[in-house]
C-alpha cells in the first residue's frame, strides 16, 4: 500500500527570514547514533529528517525502543513533529512544515 505524504511551509514569515528548508536521510544502526541526530534538531538549519528505523529494530529492539523515546522528547523540545511513515521509517519535521497525511 502506497501513502502519500504532502508537506507545505505554515509559518511564512519563518520562511522569508530563514528561507532555506533541508532535507535529510539516515538508517540507524545503534543507539550511539543519538547524539548525532539530535544535533539535527538543535541546529539553525531548518531540517527535515527521515529516518529508516529497522536496522536497530531488528537488531537490538529494546535499544531501538529507547532510542526512539529519547528522540522523540528531543523532538519535542526543539518544536519538531514526529511522524511514522510505514513499518521502516520515521520523519522529524520542523513545526514550521505542515505535514498532510493521506492514506
Amino acid at each position: 500500500m502506497d501513502q502519500q505524504v504532502q508537506a507545505r511551509i505554515i509559518d511564512e514569515e519563518k520562511c522569508h527570514r530563514d528561507p532555506v528548508l533541508y532535507l535529510k536521510t539516515v538508517s540507524i544502526h545503534a543507539y550511539s547514533q543519538l547524539s548525532k541526530l539530535k544535533e539535527n534538531l538543535l541546529g539553525n538549519k531548518s531540517t527535515i529528517l527521515i529516518a529508516r528505523i529497522t536496522p536497530i529494530m531488528l537488531g537490538n529492539p529494546e535499544s531501538g525502543r529507547k532510542l526512539l523515546n529519547e528522540l522523540c522528547s528531543a523532538a519535542a523540545a526543539n518544536n519538531y513533529s514526529v511522524f511514522r511513515l510505514g513499518e521502516e521509517r520515521i520523519i522529524l519535521s520542523p513545526d514550521s512544515v505542515q505535514v498532510e497525511r493521506n492514506a
